[in-house]
């Protein structure tokens, strides 16, 4: 009798499959290296640059704050940018004469904000910062249409390294 139960609930056309435990611990360890695997490489990558656009304004108020210009030459720019790292889609480094810099494309709420200032405040300038520096200060001539701008100012491998950075999922 005992041969005769052992037989049935031991050999069974499912002996070459794998207990569930197994398949389970397997699966969960292949998740937890492709986690450490992801968190390792944005740790190690490029840090992410802090972009902005916001206005530049006449007079010091709690809703601005000074920025440098160049080495002399401080300006006042509201605190609440048109255009932040977050709204950023996507970017690229591009040469443009002996200039490099970065062009990017931001969401239709952002190219929303742009046009919709820019129409209201022909004439006046924006600021245009990355990391904290001024890369320039461009009149608004007309209102602004589309999502897509530049940044320039930049050599080589400042415009490549941040555009890798947010190209490869950076956000802030």
């Amino acid at each position: 009798m005992y041969e005769s139960f052992r037989r049935r609930s031991c050999v069974s056309p499912r002996m070459d499959r794998k207990p569930p435990f197994v398949i389970v611990h397997t699966l969960l360890s292949l998740m937890i290296c492709l986690c450490l695997a992801c968190a390792t490489r944005r740790e190690a990558g490029a840090p992410c640059p802090d972009i902005e656009m916001s206005a530049v304004v006449d007079t010091q108020t709690d809703s601005s704050k000074t920025v440098t210009l160049n080495d002399t030459t401080t300006i006042l720019m509201s605190r609440t940018p048109l255009v932040a790292t977050g709204d950023i889609t996507g970017v690229t480094a591009s040469q443009t004469e002996d200039q490099w810099g970065l062009n990017f494309t931001v969401t239709d709420d952002a190219a929303k904000r742009v046009h919709e200032f820019s129409k209201q405040h022909v004439g006046r300038n924006l600021a245009l910062v990355v990391d904290g520096k001024v890369h320039g200060t461009p009149r608004i001539a007309a209102a602004i249409s589309g999502n897509k701008y530049r940044i320039g100012g930049f050599n080589r491998a400042d415009a490549e390294r941040m555009a890798t950075a947010m190209s490869n999922g950076c956000r802030r």
